[in-house]
């Protein structure tokens, strides 16, 4: 196992625990929604992409992993210079990578699972040779075909996610509040730096960095099959209108989290509910079904 790589098993009936993250997000309460929302919210960006799989490598469809073919989930981790994920401990909480690890292994509960994450830039990888400040799909996936280095094969599913020292842009314009991007059905997730260094609410507060936990957290969601993605629902939740999100707000799949101003939103409210656990009922009947 590589130095830092957090290894875990999720085994039927464990349970892992964090401190809500009010605990370290009490003064988000007082910031303003438009705070960092860059002019956009990103609607739409997430939605499954099955078009843009080049050099992709192959990906087991969502319901499969939730299958005993696939008995272990990994992180392959990179990022463009200057787009370093945030790593470490926060004084009062624990590691901010728990944040993902904690949600990821509840949407498997029940289930006997080992969950393989990089939480450390020493078990990532700097890619240096990625410069730009702009990114269409076609950008993404030419990094995706040099540096991709674990593709899925079972018994291991593994999900490619790709930090990026820019934005996204969309039909030729740059979309300056799109925090992440999930491609349906490839394994790939992309996240925009400098506009989750824009959730920012003030130096200390560390919202930045529960606002880029919860987004790898929502683009996860998708790309495992959550809503109606691959993942059949126990009960009508899919906001149609908006693609494959949820219809509940307080769910972090609800489509405004795809966006900054959507995202600093909802930490105001999990920060007010004590929430750990980002994900609505709803998903979690989902993926509890998904699982027996």
């Amino acid at each position: 196992m590589l130095p830092f790589l957090m290894q875990f098993p999720f085994s039927p009936g464990a349970a892992r625990s964090v401190v809500p993250l009010a605990a370290l997000l009490f003064a988000a309460a007082g910031c303003s929604g438009s705070e960092g929302s860059g002019g956009g919210n990103g609607a739409g960006a997430s939605a499954a992409t099955t078009g843009a799989t080049t050099g992709a490598g192959s990906q087991p469809i969502a319901i499969d992993v939730f299958g005993s073919k696939y008995s272990t989930i990994e992180l392959e981790v990179d990022y463009a210079t200057g787009a370093e994920p945030y790593t470490g401990n926060l004084i009062g909480f624990g590691d901010v990578w728990d944040i993902f690890e904690t949600n990821a292994a509840r949407l498997y509960q029940g289930q006997s699972k080992t969950f393989v994450v990089p939480t450390e830039l020493a078990a990532m990888q700097e890619l240096t040779d990625v410069t730009a400040t702009q990114f269409t799909t076609d950008d993404i996936f030419a990094i995706v075909a040099k540096h991709r280095d674990k593709p899925s094969k079972a018994p291991t599913a593994t999900f490619y996610v790709l930090w990026l020292n820019g934005k996204y842009v969309e039909d030729g314009e740059e979309n300056p509040g799109v925090l992440g991007i999930n491609y349906g059905g490839t394994g790939v997730i992309a996240m925009f730096k400098p506009v989750i260094e824009g959730t920012s609410a003030g130096p200390g507060l560390n919202v930045e960095k529960f606002s880029e936990q919860a987004t790898l957290v929502h683009e996860f969601g998708h790309a495992v099959g959550l809503v109606n993605n691959g993942v059949s629902m126990a009960t009508p939740h899919q906001d149609t209108a908006h693609g494959a999100h949820c219809s509940n707000p307080d769910c972090i799949m609800y489509w405004t989290i795809d966006g900054a101003s959507g995202m600093v939103d909802f930490l105001q409210k999990t920060t007010l509910s004590n929430q750990t656990i980002l994900f609505g009922d709803e998903c979690l009947a989902d993926v509890d079904a998904a699982g027996k």
